[in-house]
């Protein structure tokens, strides 16, 4: 601390002791304090009387005037050094206090200075409990006239500036009233410190507080070129409006890891300034009172200079991405602000609704392109990956740049539980760290399909499997032909693929995309139609929407299965109902059409879909029910190399008899299984066989001997 805030704070303090001195001569002299042995229980006056004679600059004063007297001239002798740079001056600019203010904080510093006041304060209280200064206190000791009194009163007042700028805080009154006479306060440990001239600590404060000294260079932050000119010459904008009380908020809208954080540290260390991270979700979390943080936080930010980071505020606005009360209450709070102050919105959320009207700057923090990601993931991988792994890993993961940097850190930890030891990280490893950072919460109205199925397992005709194929191919190859290519400029819409399966139930459509799905290492989703569709106006709407945004930042493949459902075709609006199920199709068909992932369509009807629908598809695959090659194949396919099976299952007969699709040739076998486990037998021709007949009856066929032949008996065999 400057030795001129140490004279200033000195001199100040001994005005406070020739006050207080005089303070208790007048007591006595009246006999409000009486030489009761129990009175305050107790502080008593001999102590009293060695502690003013210890510290004060007239121990063997008496006569009240005097002491006055003494007490002005001290205070004439520091306003110079007030007026000139010391931690008191800038105090006292910043938040335009009055004489009257400063001593009502010395009064409060006093405190953190020497426990002797304690002492003094009890003994002015009357009450050996209450060592702090009250209203009543400061009026006493402060005030001696009328004019005074009130302006002493006003600055304790919960809107004055002391009290609104947090620089004191009131102690409760257990009878409710704001300010009274007999209530406390103390100083705001943050202006305490600040007056005392104590070193900030960095790191951090609370759970949901952080202070750094910023170090991010603008070379280390990823991001475009013109984007980054704009920002370096954010610190212009301040350094110019330095008095501005109405100072642009920075905004920027971007998800996690996209380097928000390093931007605003860069940002603060053009400016020289330290920076304060606060957690708005933590913060609620931790039942902290939100706009108390941002006082404290505003507080620290005029009396030391630094910049405000408000960042994870997902808590402050609703699922549908509407603000919260308290994100109103925040940003009011921070239009106080004297620097600058950085807010972290999701894309998704409706943060335009807090602004309106608020003076802002607002950068959009992209995903990175395919060419970006993979310098990321050979730069902060130290060049330890092939090429291969990283082109693959940016194709088949649309990251941000801290994403990529915990996925690498998961992959390391790993390999090194796999191997247990440190080093070059394997395929997989990588593929596990990069599939942990997706976001994949789309909640009850998705499920995640977890497909054991491999390639082999289809049983499909060769055209049908080369379009499949080909459909892997532009899944797997489709950022390199946007990015790399730039076909991405000749598109209007979303870079998305989108995929529609036909064919009859069974015939492989799901397990299909479970396999693209598995072969790419990317999640499929099965979206729940029950779960979407409402009878209630926009709320289908909502929950597409909901299932769009958390596919996309998830990195997975959509599947409707059973979509002619949802896409079916737009009807003739002759009501309400009509009007409002071809707006539902219409806003699927604009979503579908900029989303940047892959969906998957299946439908039994094909003719059944919407003609907008299919002419956006890029790839339309029939599924036709096996041929009876195709049967055979599928009937020993569902067996499971350790399962039991009998010679006499005659699997020709089977495929070339029955005309079935691999599902219910899936649902025989097993129901078959079951029969044989309860017989305590191998999987029998005379278990195979009735499972067979009760498929048929559920479809509503009748089974005959003429299809059944020399197995007919064994329908009705008995249980």
């Amino acid at each position: 601390m400057d030795e001129l805030s140490a004279d200033f704070r000195q001199i100040e303090l001994q005005r406070l002791d020739l006050l207080i001195h005089r303070e208790i001569l007048r007591l006595r002299a009246v006999y409000q304090l009486s030489l009761d042995e129990f009175r305050g229980l107790y502080v008593s006056d001999q102590q009293v009387d060695t502690l003013l004679r210890e510290h004060s600059p007239s121990p063997q004063a008496v006569d009240p005037v005097e002491l006055s007297h003494q007490a002005a001239l001290l205070h004439q002798s520091s306003l110079p050094m007030l007026t000139q740079d010391s931690r008191w001056s800038t105090l006292s600019r910043e938040f335009g206090l009055s004489a009257i203010d400063r001593d009502v904080l010395l009064l409060a510093l006093a405190l953190e200075v020497h426990s002797k006041y304690e002492v003094l304060y009890a003994y002015l209280n009357n009450d050996v409990t209450r060592k702090w200064p009250t209203c009543d206190m400061a009026l006493r000791l402060f005030a001696d006239d009328a004019e005074t009194k009130m302006e002493l009163r006003l600055s304790l007042m919960p809107d004055s500036r002391l009290l609104r700028g947090g620089l004191l805080r009131l102690m409760s009154d257990p009878n409710g009233r704001a300010v009274s006479l007999p209530t406390g306060f103390s100083l705001a440990p943050e202006v305490c410190r600040y007056l005392l001239g104590f070193p900030v600590a960095m790191g951090k404060i609370t759970e949901s507080l952080f202070r750094v000294q910023p170090q991010s260079e603008w070379d280390q932050i990823s991001i475009p070129g013109p984007l980054r000119a704009n920002l370096q010459r954010v610190p212009e904008i301040f350094a110019r409006d330095i008095c501005c009380a109405d100072q642009p908020l920075i905004v920027f809208v971007t998800r996690y890891g996209m380097g928000a954080e390093q931007i605003a540290q860069a940002i603060c260390k053009q400016l020289r300034k330290r920076l304060l991270f606060l957690s708005a979700d933590k913060a609620r979390a931790a039942d902290e009172p939100l706009r108390k943080m941002v006082q404290m936080v505003l507080l620290e930010q005029r009396l030391e200079g630094s910049g405000i980071f408000i960042s994870e505020i997902a808590s402050l606005f609703t699922s549908e991405g509407a603000p919260a009360s308290d994100a109103h209450s925040l940003l009011s709070a921070l239009g106080e602000a004297r620097g600058p102050v950085f807010v972290a919105f999701d894309p998704n959320t409706r943060w335009r609704e807090l602004l309106q009207g608020r003076r802002k700057l607002v950068f959009g923090l992209e995903e990175p392109d395919f060419e970006e990601r993979c310098r990321l993931w050979t730069e902060l991988g130290n060049h330890t990956l092939s090429a291969s792994d990283v082109e693959d890993l940016a194709n088949r993961f649309v990251l941000s740049p801290g994403q990529i940097r915990d996925a690498l850190v998961m992959a390391g930890d790993t390999h090194y539980l796999r191997c247990g030891h440190n080093g070059p990280l394997a395929a997989e490893d990588l593929l596990v760290g990069a599939r942990a950072q997706s976001d994949q919460n789309l909640g009850k109205l998705a499920s995640r399909v977890r497909g054991a199925h491999a390639w082999n397992d289809l049983v499909l005709p060769s055209s049908t499997l080369r379009q499949i194929k080909e459909i892997k191919a532009a899944i797997k190859y489709r950022h390199q032909v946007y990015s790399a290519w730039g076909f991405d400029q000749r598109l209007a819409s979303g870079r998305g693929l989108k995929v529609l399966f036909s064919g009859s139930p069974g015939t492989g459509k799901t397990m299909t995309a479970g396999i693209l799905a598995r072969d790419l290492g990317l999640d499929l989703y099965k979206i729940d139609l029950s779960g979407i569709v409402s009878k209630f106006i926009g709320e289908t709407e909502k929950n597409l929407d909901l299932i769009f945004r958390a596919s996309q930042s998830g990195n997975a493949i959509l599947f409707f299965d059973e979509a002619d459902a949802l896409f079916g075709k737009r009807s003739e609006v002759k009501d309400a109902h009509d009007r409002y199920a071809n707006i539902e199709v219409a806003y699927l068909l604009q979503k579908m059409e900029d989303h940047d992932g892959v969906v998957i369509l299946a439908t039994n009807l094909s003719k059944n879909m919407d003609e907008a629908f299919s002419r956006r598809m890029h790839y339309v695959v029939e599924f036709p029910l096996p041929n009876a090659g195709h049967r055979e194949r599928l009937w020993r396919g569902m067996f499971p190399p350790q399962a039991p099976v009998a010679p006499d299952v005659d699997f020709k007969f089977l495929s070339e008899q029955f005309s079935l699709p691999g599902g219910d040739i899936q649902n025989i076998v097993l129901s078959a299984a079951f029969l044989a486990a309860q017989d305590g037998d191998a999987i029998h021709m005379r278990h195979l066989i009735p499972a067979l007949g009760r498929l048929m009856v559920k479809k509503g066929k009748i089974p005959s001997s003429t299809e059944f032949k020399q197995y007919h008996a064994w329908l009705s065999a008995p249980e």
